[in-house]
């Protein structure tokens, strides 16, 4: 059909740059919305004010191939059959080639019948939907055969902003994978399908795949089944975002009381919250970037740290002050293999700094992102300034919870020590209230200590770090208070040991280091465990006085090596850190004749 003859079945055309403005036949229409073009051998229409090709075309009485003046050119290249629960056909989608979709039902006389008046609408692939318990969902029919062809179950409604409420019930009870196109009316429509899968649905995920705007495309460029499996593992549960309201997301208290109580997603159990962000602060050289990147390689591994369960999944670190052989080297001491999903930037930062790292967070959705240190990312002009300092980090903030990623920063602790922990962070106040956990490493004379302060979970007390020189892991020891215990019950024994007779507590207050408190409790503790005996009543005049008792005694408690004739023990990780010198859910899957099969994936 010629565009004039389109053009004679609408009012009020004028023409208007190299085409045609028309009122839209398909709603009441008082100024031109609908726009009419040629080009290449086809006639372009599209309605301004959001109707669908379909409908005008419905409207007008003509069909998707009249649009084109060489009908011999238009073929079908792909049919996509909906049908109903016991598997009747009731409509298909038709693929075109040039690229265009119509829709069709059978006329009940072999034929077909090129529109869907009177037709039940229902997901694609429908039977397998209800056979299996998760489901991904797709913007269109070439995904979910995509999806299939990996061994996969996916659906779709057919098109973007279509989706119906009644869909959402054939999802009931199942977990839900939605693939969002990489654009903003594929974003917006796979957020109104999570949305109307709220509170039907056991669990959402939505997510986009890297590099690619589909699905389709992910795998034409060798995204594979278990690399999208692993994806959607690592994927962070959707949150329901309430309306707003002239800029507030408002929900009534009744309602949030009544959402069900989400657990806690860790990176780290009780340390490192999924969709938070984290700061590890120390002075130089106390052991910020080994902590790090012993954090890096054990969530990459799904390994414990610190003797705390990780979340396995891809890591990105990013170096910014060191160069690339040291990382590599710290990296390879440590035990890595180079088979880990770990990312390495060593290099200077980007010119956009925050917004780079949020736009990577976006694209790449990995489990934890390093970013060492920060102020080599965040370009911040008064480190005191709490209002310059916060601003940057917001975007940290929002990302992290947008993506289920955990973002852990590193940096340098102010030179005096300060007596709350959240306050150590060097320069503004900002940084230890706008993270979510605070870690603080500290280096004395013969120990270094770990402590956290946190705004889920318990927190951490100070706690000595043990580094092991063969393995180059990090662990938990004694807590700071027992280590201190144990280092003035040293003294204590190796004092006694070289005077004759007893010493009162005074007398042995003079002679040894540490807090009274300390050398208290010390005494106790090696009274207890009979390493030293004790005269006297306790009371003026008869004071207590203590003795060196015997050579080979029983451990105090609390400490971890055996005192010997030859005297105490070393102190508790007198040895430094090495610092560098340079919920479950399952897809089914069809067999090769389309039926379920089993449950494959854990996510």
């Amino acid at each position: 059909m010629t565009v004039e003859s389109i053009l004679a079945k609408l009012s009020r055309v004028r023409r208007e740059g190299n085409g045609w403005k028309a009122l839209c036949p398909a709603h009441p229409d008082k100024n031109p919305s609908l726009s009419v073009r040629q080009a290449d051998g086809k006639v372009l229409i599209h309605c301004h004010a959001g109707c669908s090709t379909e409908a005008i075309l419905t409207v007008l009485r003509i069909e998707a191939r009249d649009l084109f003046e060489e009908g011999p050119e238009w073929r079908i290249v792909a049919e996509y059959d909906y049908r109903d629960e016991k598997g009747n056909l009731l409509f298909q989608v038709v693929r075109f080639d040039p690229k265009d979709f119509r829709q069709r039902r059978p006329d009940g006389n072999g034929g077909w019948t090129w529109n869907l008046n009177g037709v039940r609408r229902v997901l694609y692939r429908l039977p397998e939907v209800l056979a299996v318990k998760s489901v991904l969902i797709c913007e269109g029919e070439k995904d979910c055969e995509t999806a299939r062809a990996m061994g996969l179950v996916a659906t779709t409604c057919g098109a973007v902003g279509k989706w119906r409420l009644e869909y959402s019930e054939c999802l009931r009870g199942k977990r839900v994978a939605i693939i969002a196109d990489a654009d903003e009316p594929g974003r917006k429509h796979a957020q109104q399908v999570a949305e109307s899968l709220t509170g039907k649905a056991d669990s959402i995920k939505v997510l986009e795949l890297p590099g690619a705007k589909d699905l389709s495309e992910w795998a034409a460029m060798g995204g594979a089944r278990e690399a999208l499996l692993e994806r959607i593992r690592n994927t962070a549960e959707w949150r329901h975002s309430p309306k707003a309201t002239g800029g507030f997301s408002l929900v009534h208290l009744g309602d949030l009381l009544a959402r069900p109580d989400l657990p806690v997603e860790y990176v780290v159990e009780n340390l490192l919250v999924s969709g938070t962000v984290s700061c590890v602060v120390a002075k130089p050289k106390v052991g910020k970037s080994t902590f790090a990147r012993n954090l890096c390689l054990a969530v990459s591994r799904g390994e414990n740290f610190l003797g705390l369960k990780t979340k396995q999944g891809e890591c990105i670190y990013l170096a910014l002050e060191e160069r690339e052989e040291d990382v590599k080297n710290d990296f390879r001491a440590m035990g890595a293999d180079g088979s880990e999903p770990i990312l390495v930037h060593a290099a200077a930062a980007p010119a956009e700094g925050i917004l780079a790292v949020c736009e990577l967070v976006r694209q790449r959705r990995p489990v934890l992102v390093v970013i060492d240190p920060l102020f080599r990312m965040a370009r911040i002009r008064d480190e005191k300034a709490y209002a310059e300092t916060y601003a940057a980090l917001g975007p940290l903030i929002d990302v992290a919870r947008e993506a289920g990623t955990h973002v852990l920063l590193t940096h340098h602790a102010g030179k005096s020590a300060k007596a709350d922990a959240i306050d150590s962070p060097l320069g503004s106040t900002a940084i230890g209230g706008a993270v979510c956990t605070l870690i603080l490493l500290k280096r004395t004379e013969s120990l270094r200590t770990v402590q956290s302060v946190q705004r889920i979970a318990q927190d951490l007390s100070e706690t000595v770090l043990e580094f092991d020189p063969e393995t180059h892991s990090l662990s938990l020891g004694a807590t700071k208070a027992d280590a201190d215990v144990q280092c003035v019950a040293n003294g204590i024994l190796e004092y006694l040991q070289s005077v004759d007779g007893t010493k009162t507590e005074p007398e042995i207050g003079e002679a040894v280091e540490g807090k009274t408190s300390t050398k208290r409790k010390a005494l106790r503790v090696l009274k207890e465990a009979g390493k030293i005996d004790r005269e006297g009543a306790g009371r003026r005049g008869d004071p207590f006085r203590y003795r060196f008792s015997f050579p080979c005694s029983p451990d105090i408690p609390g400490t971890r090596e055996q005192e010997t004739e030859k005297g105490p023990e070393p102190r508790i990780n007198t040895g430094d850190i090495l610092v560098p010198s340079s919920s479950s859910d399952s897809f089914l899957v069809p067999s090769k004749d389309g039926q379920a099969i089993g449950d494959v994936l854990e996510v």
